[in-house]
């Protein structure tokens, strides 16, 4: 098999046509199956849609489960969050939690209505099938039904504090939530069951108030619904600087603390790459194999094997496996695996993942980038492992040279808050903490893999970056 010709799936997990076919199972798929989570967390390129995916095949497959999937574009949540009635007088946690009610009651009665067509219905089947018959498939888009409420609720009020202590009353009844609530009721019950798939939150999230108010009143609207009925089960999928961000603003983040949180070890990893690497042998007609990583990757690079190299360069997310195993694989001519080829590749994949990280970031710490370019030009061939004192003149260099005009470098530079600006490096995963010595022997810890109070004693810039921003190399081949 030429390793070029190497497919390693779509970037993206809902394009990936054989996503399902070279899937790995995992500890947080058996838990999300028996719906033991209702909420999903995990950076981003972390498998959270491919998840997703997996888990919707396997409900769709059980008896008696009805399905759907809630999933705002990224222009619906760019024309809510830029709507001026919403953002300065409605946009509360409340409004939002009884427009997303709506909104996925209404998707549960269409696609119920919908598989009713042709037969006899009465009763709630004969309403949810006139639903289906009036919307389609599946109900009007979010803005729309947002659009509906926030009407009904001008027509009465200036603002909702108007309504006083019948605010919620009012608004269940506005947005139709005890109506469809009986017929929720009466369509999913004893063996009937429903399942509601919730994605994509993060399109168009700009961490502004009313962004975390609309998401912060789907989790409440999720969180009512498992409780209101226990044959229906929410499951929501959110990035976990989103999660974390949410928690903060709340009082009751008690409720959403039982989540499951997106881990990968070494094993599960290299176990992703071995099954498209053996879904790649079988469409050539190749038998699979028992250990097909080294068919494709050389056994070392320099000291290292070669899986602890891969590995060490990525944040842990299978996404950046896969990102470098393609750059690597595109530039291999030929059946024999190379070592030089996957060294040359680190560099293109490098600048790739700051970027990536940039974008991941780009609404906590709008600009990050300009950051990066000024240190990758400024301290180009300087060491990765630095002092505290290092870091610290490496950052006021960057906090008096960089031209940044945005409100969190701004605030940074005006306080001359270098310990904050070394935080935020360490949350996003660019910077470790190096605690030397102690029974373990000398370990770096990054924000992305335990809890840790970071010291600041010492750091180490994260492999996968080391080339982007033109470190001074170390590992030398034998």
């Amino acid at each position: 098999m030429n390793i070029n010709q190497i497919s390693w799936g779509d970037d993206s997990a809902e394009k990936d046509a054989y996503l399902l076919e070279y899937f790995v199972t995992s500890e947080s798929l058996k838990r999300l199956a028996e719906k033991e989570k209702g909420i999903v967390i995990g950076r981003k390129g972390s498998g959270k849609s491919a998840l997703l995916k997996k888990l919707d095949q396997i409900f769709r497959d059980q008896d008696e489960t009805t399905v759907i999937k809630v999933a705002p574009k990224y222009n619906s949540i760019r024309t809510i969050l830029n709507n001026k009635d919403i953002s300065s007088n409605f946009g509360t946690e409340i409004f939002f939690q009884h427009t997303w009610l709506r909104q996925i009651y209404l998707d549960l009665m269409c696609n119920i209505g919908h598989g009713a067509k042709g037969v006899y219905a009465s009763g709630s089947y004969e309403v949810a099938r006139e639903i289906a018959k009036q919307q389609g498939r599946t109900s009007k888009d979010i803005v729309e039904n947002i659009a509906d409420v926030l009407a009904k609720v001008k027509a009465k009020v200036g603002d909702l504090g108007e309504f006083g202590l019948e605010l919620e009353k009012e608004l269940r009844n506005i947005a139709d939530v005890e109506a469809l609530e009986h017929h929720i009721n009466a369509l999913i019950s004893n063996k009937e069951k429903a399942v509601v798939l919730i994605d994509d939150l993060d399109l168009g999230w700009d961490n502004s108030e009313t962004a975390n108010d609309m998401l912060l009143g789907l989790l409440s609207a999720a969180n009512y619904i498992g409780g209101m009925n226990n044959n229906i089960h929410p499951v929501i999928f959110l990035r976990e600087d989103v999660y974390s961000i949410l928690m903060e603003r709340t009082q009751h983040s008690d409720k959403y603390r039982n989540v499951e949180r997106l881990r990968w070890s070494k094993g599960d990893l290299v176990a992703i790459l071995e099954s498209r690497i053996n879904f790649n042998r079988t469409r050539d007609g190749l038998d699979a194999v028992p250990n097909p990583f080294l068919t494709v990757f050389p056994q070392t690079v320099g000291v290292s094997h070669t899986d602890n190299w891969m590995i060490e360069r990525t944040l842990s997310r299978p996404r950046e496996l896969i990102q470098l195993s393609r750059y690597y694989s595109e530039g291999v001519d030929g059946d024999l695996p190379s070592d030089a080829v996957l060294k040359a590749s680190e560099s293109e994949y490098s600048n790739w993942k700051l970027d990536d990280l940039c974008a991941e970031y780009s609404n906590q710490y709008p600009g990050l980038g300009s950051v990066f370019s000024y240190w990758k030009t400024r301290y180009r061939r300087h060491k990765y492992h630095l002092k505290k004192a290092e870091l610290e003149e490496i950052l006021l260099g960057i906090m008096g040279e960089v031209t940044l005009n945005q409100d969190w470098f701004s605030k940074l530079v005006d306080q001359v808050n270098v310990d904050g600006l070394m935080a935020i490096l360490y949350e996003i995963g660019f910077l470790g903490d190096f605690v030397l010595g102690g029974q373990g022997g000398s370990k770096t810890y990054y924000s992305y893999e335990s809890r840790h109070e970071p010291v600041f004693d010492e750091v180490q810039i994260h492999s996968c970056f080391r080339k982007a921003v033109n470190t001074v190399e170390r590992i030398r081949s034998l």
